[in-house]
């Protein structure tokens, strides 16, 4: 029982339209209250559950929305129907628990939904993503930790990537996910080392981090700090590189990493060639993940011939499991031979194994930069541009890219062009210079990090160059699917290499045939090289899973390049594509097929996509935009489908909404397709900080709670009441008539959108004793506190 005192505010319960009294004397148990909007003095029982504490002692904030329609303390319907929108966003998002895989900047497609799902259904998160090139690995990983994230589930992450590419996770993070991570180089090391003390621990410091797989390697103490932090969540990038021979420790990349796989917590590995060495390469990565399904002494062998199942901690999507995605479209050139390396180049020299080795590479270097002429005559870069200025012969390749580029340029197109060696991205970016007047991107090894995503941006860019030649650092990790065409102007040994080369423009979401343009020889070794790709089927369709069988091609070539007459006979390339397909068969019945358990299928697509609300964009924009617009920001359409401006300026009616300071001003779409376009534009979607800082504003605001409403309903009609409670991210709609009898059929449709109501008229409030309907109704609502509650009038439409 409240202890009233001389000059406390209350009101009546049940008598609202008294307004607010204030207690002149107490008379034992009787208390003397004034309320002056009714004109009149009462003596009520103190001890009375009627009388309420007014708003001048109880926040708000802290009072029920009961106790508020009973005191009269009504809010407007638009912030009323704002709160119950937010209610319907709020659960909609949900998606049937796709919630927290729709809010990045990308398309939607049904096999990464399909395999973050499988990911995430067991704890902790342990998982290969093994997805052939350019299936969207890096989608799949960024999906998975942001269920973790929106789950509260891990605090401490980092991204464990190769130096080429950890600027790239940085913005592939950011842009696409809205998350801010920081990367752990030496600078930022020297930083932390500055500002807290030798030896104090960066991972501490920075809770979501980037580093480089190099510099773990080279600095052992900063994986022991990684551990001593606790990571919550791990990530490694092109995981292949990490490496434990049989009988092995590791080799460093491997070292630096297991003692943070160790702590048993969420640990994603990305790599679309886990077999390329063997199956045990592939089953070390299984021992990160589940040590304790993989324990030590390993015998690869025998868990393959047993046929025991692996646990579900691997996924390997295929093109053929996704289907309908543009094919590759191969383009030979024809070229003459004169320009490829013969035999008596190097056969002098192979007479034992150094001088071999040395052979090789130089027969290697000579097919890759079509410098076998070159080293035969002593010529230079100069000489080779003094020779064209004359007409002498050169490069066939050359001559032939120069005369295709210009009109690639005139086009808008955009050509990728790979060489092996920095030898021959110079040779090329001075011809294209001196010959056509092409502007080029650079893209090499020797590049740091920011400035090889500069040249990627340039590149991308409409008005950048139309040409970006690239050495093998170009072909790992890289996202090129915006490229018209790809350009091998050598001839990698590898098939795999060939394929990452390839993999860099045939990815997801690709809307075009891929042009795949290669030179063909018209003999010798180089035209024995593309007649077995061929024959392979290398440029027509992916060779994911057959790349470890394909070793022994390169092999077959080396042992060949050392021969008097180098050439594949027909039963020599019969005898490579026998022994690939054999192998193929192996795989396909030992670790491939165990890796491809509960595969994504084509059939699977529809019910996945059935999941995502058809209209969460819409309601989103339609919620935010409204929502922003009552907290008195300013709102303004931009250019671009379903595009605004909002500024958080110094009109607003709040100081600061969770995560967003005053003066903040976002400029963005709610349209995917056009923020996926467009990504100077912010998204405006799930995981945004304005949209997250709007609906955490509403889950805390006690504005829209207690309202009165008339609503279009079904009949018969008349006065009601209407609770609606929260549990999470789902609401429960409860509604009474006057009578108390419950009405399904009105709860549905407040369930539903769009609901149709307005406020009530004044005829409307005066027809009815709200205070006696309010008395009667509310204990039949049972002592759960409504989230929301509105007094209403059900009117026929």
């Amino acid at each position: 029982m409240y202890a009233w005192s001389v000059g406390d505010h209350l009101t009546h319960r049940f008598n609202a339209d008294l307004g607010t009294g204030r207690v002149t004397a107490i008379e034992g148990r009787v208390l003397v209250v004034h309320f002056p909007d009714g004109q009149t003095t009462l003596r009520l029982a103190a001890h009375s559950d009627a009388l309420v504490p007014a708003a001048a002692v109880i926040p708000v904030r802290d009072r029920s929305p009961l106790e508020r329609l009973l005191a009269g303390d009504i809010d407007e319907t638009e912030d009323v129907l704002t709160r119950l929108d937010v209610l319907h966003l709020l659960a909609t998002r949900e998606a049937g628990g796709l919630g927290s895989f729709l809010g990045g900047r990308v398309r939607l497609f049904p096999h990464q939904l399909h395999v973050a799902e499988r990911a995430t259904a067991r704890l902790p998160v342990r998982w290969l993503l093994a997805d052939e090139v350019g299936l969207g690995k890096t989608i799949e990983a960024a999906l998975i930790m942001n269920r973790l994230l929106h789950t509260q589930r891990i605090e401490r992450c980092v991204v464990v990537a190769p130096d080429a590419l950890t600027v790239q996770w940085l913005g592939e993070l950011w842009r696409k996910y809205h998350q801010v991570f920081t990367l752990l180089d030496e600078a930022r090391l020297a930083d932390v080392a500055r500002d807290f003390g030798a030896g104090f621990n960066p991972f501490d410091v920075h809770r979501r981090a980037v580093i480089a797989l190099e510099l773990l390697v080279e600095r052992p103490d900063l994986a022991k700090q990684a551990a001593a932090a606790g990571i919550d969540l791990l990530v490694v990038d092109e995981a292949q590189r990490l490496r434990r021979p049989p009988g092995h420790p590791g080799e460093p990349g491997y070292r630096a990493v297991a003692p943070i796989a160790a702590l048993g917590r969420h640990v994603l590995l990305l790599s679309a060639t886990p077999l390329e060495d063997d199956a045990h390469g592939f089953f070390r990565l299984l021992q990160l993940l589940r040590p304790d399904e993989f324990p030590e002494p390993l015998d690869v062998d025998a868990r393959l011939a047993s046929g025991t199942p692996l646990p579900p901690c691997t996924s390997a999507t295929r093109r053929v499991d996704i289907g309908g995605l543009p094919p590759r479209a191969p383009r030979p050139i024809d070229v003459p031979a004169w320009w490829v390396p013969t035999a008596p180049l190097v056969a002098d020299a192979a007479r034992d194994a150094l001088a071999r080795k040395r052979a090789l590479d130089r027969v290697r270097r000579a097919l890759a930069s079509g410098a076998a002429l070159r080293a035969a005559q002593g010529l230079t870069n100069t000489d080779l541009r003094a020779q064209a200025e004359a007409g002498d012969r050169v490069d066939p390749r050359l001559a032939w890219l120069i005369a295709q580029a210009p009109a690639w340029r005139d086009a808008g197109q955009k050509t990728l062009v790979f060489v092996a060696h920095r030898e021959s991205l110079d040779m090329l970016r001075d011809a294209c210079s001196a010959r056509a007047a092409l502007a080029t991107g650079l893209f090499h090894e020797e590049l740091s990090a920011a400035r090889r995503d500069l040249e990627v941006a340039r590149f991308r860019a409409g008005d950048g160059p139309s040409l970006l030649i690239s050495t093998e650092s170009g072909g790992e990790g890289r996202n090129f699917e915006f490229c018209d065409r790809l350009v091998l102007y050598d001839l990698p040994w590898k098939p795999s290499t060939v394929e990452q080369r390839i993999g860099r423009l045939d990815r997801i979401g690709r809307r075009i045939p891929v042009e795949i343009v290669y030179f063909r020889p018209d003999e010798g070794l180089g035209a024995s090289v593309v007649r077995l790709y061929e024959r392979l089927g290398l440029f027509r369709e992916p060779i994911a899973g057959v790349e470890p069988q394909l070793a022994h091609v390169e092999t077959a070539l080396d042992t060949l390049a050392l021969a008097p007459d180098a050439a594949l006979t027909d039963e020599d390339v019969d005898r490579l594509l026998g022994e690939a397909q054999a192998a193929r068969t192996r795989i396909h019945d030992a670790v491939y097929r165990q890796m491809h358990r509960e595969p994504f299928r084509a059939d699977l697509a529809p019910a996945l996509l059935a999941r995502v609300p058809v209209d969460l964009d819409a309601l989103m924009e339609q919620v935010v935009v409204n929502a922003a617009s009552r907290l008195g920001f300013r709102v303004e359409h931009a250019r671009g489908p379903r595009a605004y401006v909002v500024d958080f300026g110094n009109e607003a009616l709040v100081d600061s909404l969770p995560g967003v300071p005053g003066g903040s001003t976002f400029k963005g779409t709610f349209d995917r397709e056009h923020a996926v376009e467009d990504e100077t534009k912010d998204f405006f979607a799930s995981g945004h900080a304005l949209v997250e800082g709007v609906l955490a504003h509403f889950e805390e605001d006690p504005k829209g709670r207690a309202g009165r409403l008339a609503v279009t309903l079904p009949g018969p009609h008349g006065p009601g009441l209407v609770a609606i409670y929260k549990e999470g991210p789902q609401f429960e709609v409860v509604a009474l008539d006057g009578t108390g009898r419950p009405r399904p059929d009105w709860a549905a449709a407040f369930a539903r959108r769009p609901l149709t109501a307005r406020r009530l008229s004044a005829g409307e409030i005066a027809a009815h004793d709200w205070p006696r309907l309010l008395a009667r109704l509310a204990p039949l609502l049972g002592d759960r506190r409504p989230h929301m509650l509105a007094a209403i009038v059900a009117t026929p439409s």
